[in-house]
């Protein structure tokens, strides 16, 4: 909208500019009738004149309309071809939301703020292409934006805010602690001084094994947690390998620790290294159709 109005004001000291010098050249232009016969020749009467005096009227009207039109539209298209402020931030909101976004982050709202004054946003065209610069994944914080015109680039600078729930611990949790739903509790408000990596899905806290100690309201960060192990290490498992048509059952000592889904390596009884898959039931499996 403020890029609107300092065009629109533009335009009018335009048009000003412009009437004055149409008032002026209608002020030169006066008939033939209105001198001669008077005894005073055209010439004499304004020497300024002596090439337009005897112009005729219609196709002078025509100058003049030909002229406004040259004069005007360029700059009514330039005012429509530049997006207005709010615009361009419905845009980059969509775009930092994609770029950011993920299945847990659906309960976030980020607030956006353009930091570019808003007259060198004047120059951009109807529809820039946007894009985020660099890898800035954080939540908020302050961010560049390319608007892409062509071959024209221009830097736009935002300021990035975000209100969101997150978890905190509910009492202090030890390493090691596997975590259940009342070791924690959700906390509402603004994340602009939060860590990074906060999680807002407790379904991705509950049944994680923490590493180092969270203290009783701190955040419950990605890096604090890891997968509860299902198969420890110089724990004896039961393997099943699958072949071609057969299957074997055996012990094996596993050499690593391992959660669902994770390799692990084991060592059988015969002292042969093999890894395979550990299953939700902490077993292993192994393909050997592979």
């Amino acid at each position: 909208m403020l890029i609107f109005i300092k065009q629109s004001i533009k335009l009018a000291s335009q048009i000003r500019a412009f009437n004055t010098l149409i008032n002026a050249i209608s002020g030169l232009y006066f008939e033939p009738s209105k001198v001669v016969g008077k005894g005073i020749r055209p010439a004499l009467y304004n020497i300024r004149s002596v090439h337009i005096m005897f112009f005729p009227r219609p196709l002078y009207t025509a100058a003049i309309s030909l002229l406004s039109l040259i004069f005007y539209l360029p700059a009514f298209d330039a005012i429509a071809a530049t997006p207005s402020v709010e615009t361009l931030k419905t845009h980059i909101t969509a775009l930092v939301n994609s770029h950011n976004e993920r299945p847990s982050d659906s309960a976030i709202t980020r607030t956006i703020k353009i930091l570019t004054p808003a007259e060198q946003l004047s120059s951009l065209c109807a529809t820039p292409e946007l894009s985020v610069a660099g890898n800035n994944r954080r939540l908020t914080g302050n961010k560049s934006i390319i608007a892409q015109c062509g071959n024209k680039r221009k830097f736009i600078q935002i300021s990035v805010q975000a209100q969101g729930t997150w978890w905190t611990a509910r009492h202090g949790i030890k390493p090691g602690s596997v975590i259940d739903a009342n070791d924690i509790e959700p906390r509402s408000g603004s994340l602009d001084r939060l860590p990074a990596g906060l999680i807002f899905n407790r379904e991705s806290i509950v049944g994680q094994t923490a590493t180092r100690t969270i203290n009783k309201g701190q955040p419950v960060v990605e890096n604090q947690l890891r997968k509860g192990w299902s198969v420890v290490s110089g724990q004896e498992v039961d393997v099943l390998a699958t072949g071609e048509g057969f299957q074997i059952r055996i012990k094996a000592k596993a050499l690593d620790s391992a959660a669902a889904g994770q390799p692990v390596r084991l060592s059988t009884r015969s002292g042969q290294i093999v890894t395979g898959t550990v299953t939700p039931d902490g077993k292993v499996h192994i393909n050997l159709k592979e």
